[in-house]
């Protein structure tokens, strides 16, 4: 089952990876109203990690290079399956000639464990920039598509706006980075989104490469779906702390196959899939408050 679930992601979008848990990579990705911007990296191995070397490069609106100033050298330490934030650095407003860019909000650069430099730096990003973080020299991750403008933002595959206004955190399962820029970026395969200016899970990261987790610890959304492999009674069963409004499931190749609209405005209830061939399946949540979750099922 693993062996599949994970070709499903190769099938859906080409990319290739480190090596798993050995390596850090992006865990969360926020951009909030004004400069309210930070980025998470994840240590998801056993032993502490130097950031000596690290680095991390913004790369804007479509650029084949990364912006220049757009480079932060990143300076500290992680521990064993622990976080590093870099938060926004401006700490008051500046007037621009007719246009104020506003402070990073406090809060925010309370939770950060390194502030960024000034503009252009990378957390000046919008949710249109790409990152990319390298370690002496060598790519070990990649959030969005450096050379791609996407306009506003990526976008789900009904063409809603997810890296805008939005803090996208990285799934539990994902143990390693993109080491090479993906042919179609697709945010929902591996991040799962907790609205604007939601900052509740930076600094603390769930990884299936941590031994110690539990399983519920696993899903910081706290959504259900089973089963995962889904056999003649064609159900699959959603159950979640949010209010859902749609859900939609799509093929591997990025196909919509099926909307529901039933599951509006409650907590819980069944997808019916029984017309679905068999196959792989990739269902898509959407919740109140910009929420997503995606997840995928096996139809036998």
């Amino acid at each position: 089952m693993k062996k599949l679930l994970l070709s499903i992601s190769a099938m859906a979008v080409v990319v290739a990876t480190s090596a798993q848990c050995t390596e850090l990579f992006i865990s969360e990705y926020v951009v909030g109203t004004g400069n309210n911007k930070a980025y998470e990296l994840y240590n998801p191995t056993a032993n502490d990690i130097n950031l000596n070397g690290y680095e991390l490069q913004r790369w804007s609106n479509g650029d084949t290079n990364p912006v220049n100033g757009g480079v932060t050298i990143l300076a500290g330490i992680i521990p064993a399956y622990g976080t590093w934030v870099v938060a926004n650095g401006q700490t008051e407003d500046i007037d621009l000639g007719g246009f104020i860019s506003p402070k990073c909000d406090p809060e925010l650069q309370a939770l950060a464990d390194q502030l960024d430099n000034p503009y252009p730096a990378p957390t000046f990003m919008n949710g249109n920039d790409a990152l990319m973080l390298l370690n002496s020299g060598s790519l070990i991750d990649i959030f969005g598509k450096p050379g791609e403008d996407p306009g506003q933002a990526w976008t789900a595959p009904d063409g809603t706006y997810i890296t805008d206004s939005q803090t996208m955190v990285r799934k539990p399962s994902i143990t390693s980075g993109i080491t090479q820029p993906p042919v179609t970026f697709m945010p929902l395969l591996q991040y799962d989104t907790l609205g604007v200016n939601n900052w509740s899970n930076l600094g603390i990261h769930a990884c299936a490469c941590d031994p110690t987790l539990s399983i519920a610890d696993r899903n910081p959304l706290d959504v259900s779906v089973y089963p995962t492999l889904v056999g003649q009674e064609g159900f699959v069963t959603i159950k979640t702390s949010e209010v859902i409004r749609n859900v939609e499931v799509y093929d591997i190749t990025g196909k919509i196959v099926k909307t529901s609209l039933s599951l509006s405005n409650k907590n819980s209830g069944m997808v019916n899939v029984s017309a679905l061939s068999r196959g792989a399946y990739i269902l898509n949540i959407y919740m109140e408050n910009n929420v997503t979750y995606s997840t995928r099922f096996i139809k036998e």
